[in-house]
């Protein structure tokens, strides 16, 4: 059984689940403490990603599980932040508006840097698990996570496709062995037809 030492995040697989792999990314550069995570095995999907207050004050948290079997595709996306593009532009101005008045520079500084910081959040990385009619299960993270997201998104996808072939595999067999059953049957049902006409034969002579 995987634990959360193995894997690097706070899941714990059940046994018979194999092939884990898990990591975790930053949600926002404005609040580094804040972390979501992701992990797949042999068998299901899970990832967790924080509940928060202003982009930044934890609430709790949501924890989602989807087995395999249920996802069609994984699929990786960048997204633009609309309320953070807002906060860079709204710093910005009053940054700049800082270095017109006497002995704020100090202050046009902090606010530019606080508009830096919201401009480095204007794109998303968003991780989408696309069930079979097409609904989606998503986790976004900074922009800054993207190759690793992708790396995960990629792992978890080849474990998408050996479920997918090992239920083909699976469905063949059952169909191999129904096929076996019936053949069997019929060979036995042909088998013990000339039995049953020497049977009413005999029968018929006992008669006469």
């Amino acid at each position: 059984m995987a634990t959360s030492s193995d894997t690097n995040c706070s899941f714990t697989f059940a046994p018979g689940e194999t092939n884990v792999v898990a990591d975790r990314f930053s949600p926002n550069i404005l609040a580094p403490w804040l972390k979501t995570e992701a992990a797949a095995s042999s068998m299901r999907v899970q990832y967790k990603d924080p509940n928060t207050l202003l982009g930044f004050i934890p609430l709790g948290s949501r924890t989602q599980t989807i087995p395999l079997r249920n996802i069609a595709s994984v699929d990786t996306n960048v997204q633009l932040s609309v309320r953070n593009l807002i906060g860079a532009v709204v710093f910005a101005i009053a940054g700049m508006g800082c270095f017109t008045e006497q002995n704020g520079a100090a202050g046009g500084v902090m606010l530019l840097l606080v508009a830096a910081l919201f401009a480095l959040n204007v794109m998303k990385t968003r991780l989408d698990f696309v069930n079979q009619a097409g609904g989606r299960n998503s986790v976004t993270v900074s922009i800054l996570e993207k190759a690793k997201l992708a790396q995960l998104a990629t792992e978890i996808q080849n474990r998408v496709f050996a479920d997918v072939e090992a239920l083909r595999h699976q469905e063949s067999m059952d169909m191999a062995q129904k096929q076996f059953t019936a053949q069997s049957n019929s060979v036995l049902i042909q088998q013990q037809m000339p039995d049953a006409q020497r049977a009413a034969q005999d029968r018929h002579r006992d008669e006469a």
